[in-house]
C-alpha cells in the first residue's frame, strides 16, 4: 500500500492504447479516462469511446472525457527550466517539504491552460487532492491542496519564482516606494532635465544619472521613454557601458531590497507609506535617503550608490 507521502506526488501517464481492447489510440481521438483507488493507490485507465460505451465500466472515484494527442518526437525536449519541468522534478523527488511549491506550480500551469483540473478528491483525513490532466500529454497529476492562508501564499510564491529564476512579486511596500520615488522625481524634473544641457563627458554623466531616476520612477513618468533610449544608446559604449550596467542593476536590486526590508521591518514599511502619502513640497529627499541608514554593509553600499547618482544628476543645481 502506498504511503500518504507517496500518494502526494503521483503522476499517472496516459496510456497509448485502450485498456479494454488494446487498440492504439489515434492522434486527436476522444477517449474516456477513469481513476480508481485500489489498495490505497490511484490507478488510471484509458478507454476508446466505443469500448467505454460497450463495456460501461464503473466510473471509479473520477471519470472524464479528453482528447488523445500523440507524443512529440523524442528530440523535442524542453531545454530550459519551466514551471512544468520544475513541477515534474519536485514530484519525482517525493519530498514532503515541497507540497506547497508543488501546489503553487500546478495552479500556475492551470492558469496558463497547460493543466486542466478534472476533479477534487477528499481523503478520509479531510486532505484535498486535486486531479489535473496535462492538456497535451494527457498525464494525470495528483496534487495535494495545502489550503494555504493568505499570509503563507507570499512566501511560497517567492520561493517558486526564485526557483524559476525570476523576480519575487512586489509587495505593497515596494509599490509605495515606487510612488514615493515618482513624486520626488516629478518634483525635481526641471533640475534633472534642464532646458539648457551641458555637453561633453559631464553632460553625458548627468543625463545617465537623471535617466536612472526616471526609470526608477516608472513608465508613467513623462521622461521615462526618452530615458530608456538614453540608457540603451550608451549601454554598449566603452566609456559609459559599465555605468549604465550599474544603474540597471540598481533598478533591479533596489525594489527587491525594499521588499525584503519591508517584510523584516514593519516600521520601515509604515514610514514609506506615510511619506508616499505626502504632497510633493512636503517631501525632503534627505528623509528618503535616511531610510537607508544602516549598519548592514549591503544597505550602506546601496545608499552610497544612490548618493553618487543624486550628486551626478543634480550637478547643475547651482548653475
Amino acid at each position: 500500500m502506498a504511503t500518504a507521502k507517496e500518494e502526494n506526488w503521483q503522476i499517472k501517464k496516459r496510456a497509448d492504447a485502450c485498456a479494454g481492447t488494446g487498440i492504439a489510440f489515434g492522434d486527436g481521438e476522444e477517449i474516456m479516462t477513469r481513476l480508481l483507488l485500489a489498495n490505497g493507490e490511484y490507478v488510471r485507465e484509458d478507454y476508446s469511446l466505443a469500448c467505454w460505451e460497450e463495456q460501461n465500466p464503473d466510473h471509479g472515484v473520477s471519470a472524464w472525457k479528453s482528447v488523445y494527442h500523440a507524443p512529440p518526437p523524442p528530440q523535442e525536449v524542453v531545454k530550459k527550466e519551466s514551471a512544468e519541468t520544475l513541477l515534474r522534478k519536485m514530484i519525482a523527488k517525493e519530498d514532503a517539504d515541497d507540497i506547497n511549491a508543488i501546489y503553487i506550480l500546478a495552479v500556475m500551469l492551470e492558469r496558463k491552460k497547460i493543466l486542466v483540473e478534472k476533479d477534487v478528491q477528499t481523503r478520509e483525513d479531510k486532505t484535498k487532492v486535486r486531479v489535473y490532466e496535462h492538456k497535451k500529454s494527457g498525464d494525470t497529476f495528483l496534487v495535494v491542496d495545502p489550503e494555504l492562508k493568505l499570509d503563507e501564499l507570499e512566501a511560497v510564491q517567492e520561493e517558486v519564482v526564485g526557483l524559476l529564476g525570476g523576480k519575487p512579486p512586489k509587495t505593497e511596500t515596494v509599490h509605495q516606494f515606487e510612488q514615493l520615488t515618482k513624486v520626488l522625481v516629478e518634483k525635481y524634473t526641471k533640475l534633472l532635465f534642464p532646458r539648457r544641457t551641458v555637453g561633453g563627458e559631464e553632460g553625458i554623466t548627468q543625463k545617465l544619472a537623471a535617466s536612472f531616476f526616471a526609470l526608477l520612477a516608472g513608465k508613467k513618468y513623462e521622461h521615462y521613454a526618452v530615458s530608456e533610449k538614453i540608457m540603451t544608446r550608451y549601454e554598449t559604449n566603452e566609456q559609459y557601458g559599465d555605468l549604465v550596467e550599474s544603474y540597471r542593476e540598481l533598478i533591479d536590486v533596489l525594489p527587491q531590497e525594499i521588499r525584503f526590508q519591508g517584510l523584516e521591518k514593519p516600521e520601515l514599511a509604515r514610514q514609506i507609506e506615510a511619506m508616499a502619502a505626502r504632497e510633493p513640497n512636503e517631501i525632503d529627499p534627505n528623509e528618503v535617503l535616511a531610510l537607508f541608514e544602516s549598519d548592514d554593509s549591503r544597505i550602506t553600499a546601496l545608499r552610497d550608490k544612490l548618493l553618487e547618482a543624486v550628486r551626478a544628476a543634480v550637478r547643475y543645481a547651482d548653475g
